[in-house]
């Protein structure tokens, strides 16, 4: 059996509190140690982050059940959001994804560039974002964008479209582009250490999915431009589903989660909701592994 280096984990905005519970079975099978490289988009991006930092599997999970993600939504005037493109400026998920890298087992300052996190130790970092001027899709990472800052890779690729604002690079690197959340054109970059010339079985792939078998009704009225963005974007996302099952080799290299019909836009999760999304991704991975 090919030892598992690398994991990639697909976007899904709150639902990705899921992955918690697959990294603590990688944990308890002595996978989480050996991993070297991660990958994701949105919020598979903000997983790959804490990963990349060296942060302990029960470490991940005080985080990001400790965290209250309504607090993202942060709020500003009429005009700046017509400027920014977004109904929420970003700028607390901003603080706070610097405020964990700052606090991580690395040490390393919240303006810390890709080549820099490399040189501390990290695991290696991609992060997918959009690039809306050429209408392409932005890798970062050591390799690609050496200079680019972590924490604004980070933001630029869960910046959710209208949601959230646009997003600009303060130094400029990789592009004076604007971005937005790397969900647009790839959600789930499985083939990323594919493409670096690893071998395919060393990559996991994590994937939300609603397997409860029951079609969720998101209703909403005019003028409630907020539900409009969510449910546009979640039904961008969902004609990007990538349809494994006729592929054995891909299909044994991912594992589906439930995402329990979660809406990825809510952020005023219960706790319970909480659990219940770490408990199904813990049970995904276990079922994965024959444990179930």
């Amino acid at each position: 059996m090919e030892t598992i280096k690398n994991l990639v984990f697909q976007g899904g905005g709150v639902k990705g509190l899921a992955y918690v519970g697959a990294l603590q079975e990688l944990d308890k099978q002595g996978i989480y140690a050996q991993v070297e490289g991660v990958a994701g988009t949105s919020a598979g991006s903000i997983v790959s982050a804490l990963v990349s930092l060296r942060y302990s599997v029960g470490e991940i999970n005080t985080i990001m059940q400790g965290t209250n993600m309504a607090s993202f939504m942060d709020r500003e005037n009429l005009l700046k959001k017509l400027k920014y493109f977004g109904l929420h400026p970003g700028d607390a998920f901003l603080n706070w994804i610097k405020k964990q890298i700052r606090q991580s087992p690395l040490k390393v300052a919240d303006t810390v560039t890709f080549q820099q996190l490399k040189d501390k130790g990290a695991r290696d970092l991609h992060v997918y974002a959009t690039d809306l001027f050429t209408r392409n899709i932005c890798h970062s990472s050591a390799e690609t964008t050496p200079n680019a800052i972590v924490a604004e890779a980070v933001r630029a690729s869960m910046s959710i479209p209208v949601f959230f604002n646009a997003w600009k690079f303060s130094n400029n690197i990789p592009t004076d582009h604007i971005y937005v959340d790397g969900g647009v054109l790839l959600n789930f970059p499985l083939f990323t250490f594919d493409d670096m010339g690893m071998p395919p079985k060393s990559t996991l792939g994590f994937e939300l999915a609603n397997l409860t078998g029951k079609q969720v009704l998101h209703s909403f009225k005019y003028w409630h431009w907020g539900e409009f963005v969510k449910n546009t974007f979640e039904t961008l996302l969902m004609a990007q589903v990538v349809d494994l099952s006729s592929d054995e080799k891909e299909l044994n290299r991912v594992i589906r989660i439930n995402d329990l019909g979660i809406s990825a836009t809510d952020f005023d999760l219960t706790d319970e909701q909480k659990q219940e999304l770490v408990q199904s991704g813990w049970d995904a991975t276990k079922k994965h592994f024959g444990r179930a």
